[in-house]
């Protein structure tokens, strides 16, 4: 007797290897698989715009990356004595201006870089729900906690995320785009409204995937609702997956996008890792010396099997 249904997800045809760079841009579930890419050493660069959960303004940043897009400070507003940006989370606000706008133009400096090198885009989209600033007249990627009366809330439509992405798809011909939606639950919409606002994105994505042969669909959201719908690969919000259910989606992303051959080179950097993590209790003594001397070797070995991995450690 089974107690749980599993997703099955097909080896896909398009492969992830250490050489190819990645740029990931969305929710704060992109920042999940950006940590586990990083730890297991693939290149990439993870939400140059901080964490941003809907399409419209992910796109659009998109955008402003592929331009190298210069902020000034007329794009800046100043809210609780914070300088900051309403197409950028909260990571880059602060109460030097210049300082402000050189951390936000330096990052899109180096995002262009990377976008140009990247064979891969990862998109996390979290809601359909966005916030339009009244005054601007334009939806935000980020309220900054300025009082609701300067925002206007409603849902995008399916053929708006359509548009936004068909906006910059031109520039993204020579990539591969995976698209995934966050399993995180935006509860505070509740309950029937978050559901909507999944399905939107969803349906969207899907549609694209069948208008765009670059563009793919890996089922994060769906593997959090059916294979761990249990409460315990929860965080105690009962809303963020854990770092249980977090692994275990990484898995099924490693066996989708990774050749066994990358999954080899992987299990060798685990090691490494949980050697890295090993506490030093006695410093000075001959087999603290020598654990050490197994690290470093255990490195050099790997290290003259794949001279192509930039090791991170």
């Amino acid at each position: 007797m089974d107690f749980f249904t599993k997703i099955n997800i097909q080896v896909s045809s398009i492969q992830i290897t250490h050489k190819d760079k990645l740029l990931l841009m969305g929710s704060c579930f992109t920042e999940n698989i950006g940590n586990q890419l990083k730890q297991y050493q693939f290149p990439g660069n993870i939400n140059p715009f901080g964490i941003i959960y809907h399409p419209v303004s992910i796109f659009g940043n998109l955008k402003k990356v592929m331009d190298k897009n210069v902020y000034t400070e007329n794009e800046l507003l100043q809210h609780n004595e914070l300088y900051l940006s309403l197409d950028h989370h909260g990571q880059f606000s602060g109460t030097d201006k210049n300082e402000v706008l050189t951390n936000i133009n330096t990052t899109i400096e180096k995002a262009h870089t990377d976008f140009n090198a990247a064979k891969f885009i990862i998109i996390t989209l979290g809601t359909a729900f966005v916030y339009k600033h009244l005054a601007q007249d334009r939806v935000v990627a980020n309220c900054h906690k300025i009082p609701n009366t300067a925002f206007e809330k409603r849902l995008l439509s399916i053929d708006e995320i359509k548009a936004a992405f068909n906006a910059v798809k031109t520039q993204l011909k020579d990539k591969t785009i995976l698209f995934t939606v966050s399993p995180v639950r935006h509860w505070r919409d509740g309950a029937v409204e978050n559901q909507r606002s999944k399905s939107i994105l969803i349906e969207s994505i899907h549609q694209l995937i069948a208008e765009n042969s670059n563009c793919f669909y890996f089922p994060a959201y769906e593997l959090m609702m059916d294979e761990l719908r249990d409460y315990r690969f929860y965080a105690e919000d009962m809303l963020h997956p854990n770092a249980v259910a977090v692994k275990y989606i990484w898995q099924r992303f490693a066996e989708t996008y990774f050749s066994e051959q990358t999954q080899q080179i992987n299990a060798q950097l685990e090691k490494i890792h949980l050697l890295l993590q090993h506490r030093i209790k006695n410093a000075d003594t001959q087999a603290q010396a020598a654990f050490e001397q197994k690290v470093q070797t255990t490195i050099a070995v790997f290290k003259s099997k794949h001279p192509d991995i930039e090791l991170g450690f």
